[in-house]
């Protein structure tokens, strides 16, 4: 890298692109995980001395008058990696070496990363995506590398659009099908896929979700048969499920402090999903989750994601084959439930009508994914029901569609950057 007269270091080569890419990918925050603490998956542990107090508030949807203890969701980590990206995206092209092949690659990976920043701001700081939000005021948009700029507050339409042309060009210029373990925290064509196909779901725009999820699927749909006692955890970042290991998605304090609600606990069939014992590990009369707080458990999506998101979106596209959805599902589940279990569900399943179906699909998101950093963006994303807590013999209610579905900035950003507040 040179060094200008003003002090700045500034890439040339590709490993120098590299570098910065990198960088990017290290200042991914862990908000996946303390999203948990929002949802219903979690029952926050009462002690004498205190230590739930930095995750109280989160857990019962108190966003003002918080202790100073209150964990805080990110806001300078998304940035951080989004101005890193767009250093690659507005530059990389001059590299001094480097083949155009290994550009494209690394360009595309930067657009992936400024769409999945962006994503996860304005899916946590701002309204969900529809017609009647469009020109709400959202999140700000950074696709400069000013690092100065007191940026202005897009809509969430502006948002939204900003993020779906970072998905198409990154889309475009990714060459590499399925980065090597070890190097699976960088994004590459099955992981770009799939996080497509997830923002389309959640946006409810199913044609462009099945058209992802499918391109992601036929790539790798490799699933982990829970039947074996020697397969690797799909969260694992070895595991043949996991396609982006960019994030730790359950924290270890979150083993320490939350037991799993008796929402969760009821949602499994304790005997005969697979499931409930690789996830979940006795605690006294509690669990708590099992998943996640290692070093190699990082996972920012796996295979059996495409195939819930094939299954929800063949369902519903104009043209779609009911059969085929419920084969997606069925297929998932031999790999998660014990034979005579499955056969019965099988039996189930083929039986249901479409609404059944997609709730059926929705259940299994429930578990499938429990405890990795989904469930508050499904919360939100798939209805904003009412959810109700209890916290030392008291209760607390989070309403349909309560405005407490989007959080307020962080007090930091909004002392840093006043037009956050218009």
């Amino acid at each position: 890298m040179d060094i200008k007269p003003v002090g700045k270091v500034i890439p040339t080569s590709l490993d120098d692109y590299r570098d910065v890419m990198t960088y990017a990918y290290s200042t991914v925050s862990s908000d996946r995980s303390l999203s948990t603490v929002r949802g219903d998956e979690l029952q926050l542990i009462y002690d004498d001395w205190g230590d739930y107090i930095p995750y109280y508030n989160i857990f019962i949807w108190n966003d003002v008058n918080t202790d100073q203890n209150t964990n805080s969701f990110s806001w300078q980590h998304y940035y951080k990696a989004i101005l890193n990206a767009n250093q690659v995206i507005l530059s990389a092209e001059g590299a001094t070496d480097g083949t155009q092949a290994g550009i494209d690659q690394l360009r595309g990976e930067a657009f992936l990363m400024r769409a999945y920043m962006h994503f996860g701001l304005v899916s946590l700081f701002a309204d969900t995506y529809n017609s009647a939000n469009l020109n709400k005021k959202a999140i700000p948009l950074a696709t400069t590398i000013d690092v100065w700029k007191n940026y202005e507050r897009n809509t969430v339409g502006e948002v939204y659009e900003q993020i779906f042309s970072d998905l198409e060009s990154g889309i475009k210029l990714l060459n590499v099908d399925e980065q090597s373990k070890g190097l699976n925290y960088r994004f590459s064509k099955v992981s770009a896929y799939g996080f497509a196909a997830r923002v389309y779901a959640y946006v409810g725009n199913w044609e462009k979700a099945h058209e992802y999820a499918k391109k992601a699927y036929d790539i790798n749909h490799t699933l982990v048969d829970m039947n074996s006692s020697t397969a690797l955890l799909p969260v694992n970042y070895a595991s043949t499920e996991n396609v982006l290991a960019m994030e730790q998605t359950f924290v270890s304090l979150l083993k320490s402090r939350f037991t799993i609600s008796d929402n969760l606990l009821n949602a499994f069939d304790k005997e005969n999903d697979l499931r409930f014992g690789k996830y979940f590990e006795r605690s006294g009369s509690n669990y708590k989750c099992s998943l996640g707080y290692k070093i190699d458990n990082k996972v920012s999506m796996r295979t059996s994601e495409f195939y819930l998101l094939l299954a929800a979106s063949e369902a519903q596209v104009s043209g779609g084959n009911q059969e085929t959805a419920k084969t997606y599902l069925k297929e998932l589940l031999s790999k998660r439930l014990k034979a005579a279990f499955y056969a019965t569900e099988a039996a189930s399943i083929d039986g249901m009508g479409k609404d059944a179906f997609l709730q059926r699909v929705q259940e299994e998101r429930f578990r499938e994914l429990a405890c990795q950093g989904f469930r508050w963006y499904d919360l939100k994303f798939f209805g904003q029901p009412s959810i109700t807590k209890t916290f030392n013999g008291e209760s607390f209610v989070l309403q349909k569609n309560d405005a407490r579905y989007i959080l307020p900035f962080p007090t930091e950003a909004v002392e840093a950057n006043p037009n956050l507040l218009n």
